[in-house]
């Protein structure tokens, strides 16, 4: 299993979330928003090509070293740090335990948290939060 089919597996999993616009590597230039000027909640898969760990008890092969250790990131944003928290709870519940391939194990997050920020440097300004997670790949 690639590194590729894992990030594909997990774009199609993310774009079964009906109420959150989900993106490719690139955060939208001009995201949709309301009347207000806010945001409405996007996330942003960010590709990852994983890493071959050394020697590990949990591996799933055989072999040692044939496993990917894939760790990825999907960056969560809204106008409206409620919206972004309620799109991050999508976000984690679509994907926390998810078996993205016949070949891999769960796709587990990562146990860091991170506080929603607002990024001022984006116009309108919006909040966002880092979410990690992270897989093995036979």
């Amino acid at each position: 299993m690639t590194a590729a089919d894992l990030h594909a597996a997990t774009l199609a999993l993310l774009r079964t979330i009906g109420t959150v616009t989900i993106h490719d590597g690139k955060v939208p230039p001009s995201p949709a928003g309301d009347a207000a000027g806010r945001t409405y909640p996007y996330a942003v898969l960010w590709p990852s090509a994983g890493f071959y760990p050394g020697t590990d008890a949990d591996t799933l092969c055989e072999e040692p070293g044939d496993e990917l250790t894939w760790p990825v990131q999907v960056t969560v944003a809204a106008g409206d740090p409620t919206w972004c928290l309620q799109a991050a709870d999508l976000v984690r519940k679509k994907l926390n335990k998810a078996r993205l391939t016949p070949r891999s194990g769960l796709l587990r997050q990562d146990e860091v948290s991170i506080p929603a920020t607002l990024d001022p440097a984006v116009s309108p300004a919006r909040w966002f939060i880092p979410l990690l997670f992270r897989t093995q790949s036979a």
